[in-house]
């Protein structure tokens, strides 16, 4: 019985919102029909006007010609030369070219706010970004900024030196909506960054390394670059061979598993290959000096743990057995 009086309140409901809509529509189609007949008829009664303005002036003429008048004689028409205030001089400016003046209006504070995000945008030299996921690092990857501009030119010409680390963690676990919703976010931010070529140093473990597919041919060997110093290895430089964790000021940071890496330079969505070598050039020079200045000697490092297999959404877990058939 509830359920049947359930029914019922939603149906009335529906049918008041129905009757509500069109009682509206009415309304605005009576609007719209006054609205049309009130014109019709100004435009008839300017056209009547017109009429016999035109009349007037062919009987005139007729009698112009037929000697009954002389032109002495036509009224003329007398101009009134209203005198308007400042006040209405302004207003009917505004009426007739109110379009152009918004469009001006418009064009100038955009401009404006080009200038403005031109100024007052950071722009940095040197960028990279940590995206081992570590949800702390939101609250300390601004302090490395200070130490590491000191080691950034100024590339852009802007009189600063700026080299700035962005955190943008791989990957969120998808365990409730929000997390999945800041896991695309952030796996959106990635993929623009890369795409972009603009950002050469990445730190972060073989995991985040892992889930976005850059464990091979992606990141220079950095054994090129420091021959034979023990914390160089092929994915990176080992962040623990340095005293990056102090100048976060983490102290509870767990460095053992990260690498510094740079992005071999190639042709992007965003960037040609020799644009991006550029910034990888200047990318090399400013983590040598870096590096020549925070290595510390953190002893024999371990060995850094390989991920687990990534899951396939057909095939379960991806492994060599797998691969070779």
């Amino acid at each position: 019985m509830a359920s049947e009086e359930n029914n019922d309140n939603k149906k009335s409901f529906f049918e008041t919102v129905r009757e509500i809509e069109e009682k509206e529509k009415r309304e605005e189609l009576a609007n719209e029909a006054r609205a049309a007949e009130e014109q019709a008829d100004r435009e008839a009664k300017e056209r009547r006007s017109y009429e016999e303005q035109l009349r007037r002036e062919k009987l005139e003429l007729i009698k112009l010609k037929q000697g009954v008048i002389s032109e002495e004689d036509i009224p003329k028409e007398e101009k009134i030369v209203k005198e308007y205030t400042l006040g209405e001089r302004i207003s009917n400016f505004f009426y007739h070219y109110k379009y152009t003046v918004a469009v001006c209006i418009l064009a100038a504070a955009f401009v404006t706010f080009l200038v403005y995000d031109y100024v007052t945008t950071e722009r940095p030299d040197v960028q990279g970004m940590f995206i081992a996921t570590d949800y702390n690092m939101t609250y300390y990857a601004d302090n490395l900024t200070a130490q590491w501009s000191s080691y950034a030119e100024d590339y852009n010409g802007d009189g600063k030196q700026i080299a700035k680390l962005y955190y943008i963690p791989a990957g969120y676990a998808d365990e409730d909506m929000a997390t999945m919703y800041l896991a695309q976010s952030d796996r959106t931010k990635l993929l623009g960054e890369f795409q972009s070529g603009n950002t050469i140093i990445v730190i972060g473990d073989k995991a985040s390394y892992q889930t976005l597919g850059t464990l091979d041919g992606v990141f220079t060997d950095m054994r090129t670059l420091f021959p034979d110093d023990p914390y160089a290895e092929e994915l990176g430089y080992r962040a623990a061979g340095t005293d990056f964790k102090t100048l976060l000021g983490y102290d509870d940071m767990n460095d053992s598993e990260l690498y510094i890496s740079l992005r071999n330079p190639v042709k992007t969505m965003g960037m040609s290959e020799e644009k991006m070598r550029e910034s990888y050039d200047r990318a090399v020079n400013f983590l040598k000096a870096f590096i020549a200045d925070h290595r510390i000697d953190a002893g024999e490092l371990p060995p850094t743990t390989d991920p687990e297999p990534v899951e396939d959404e057909y095939y379960g877990k991806y492994t060599e057995a797998s691969e070779n058939g």
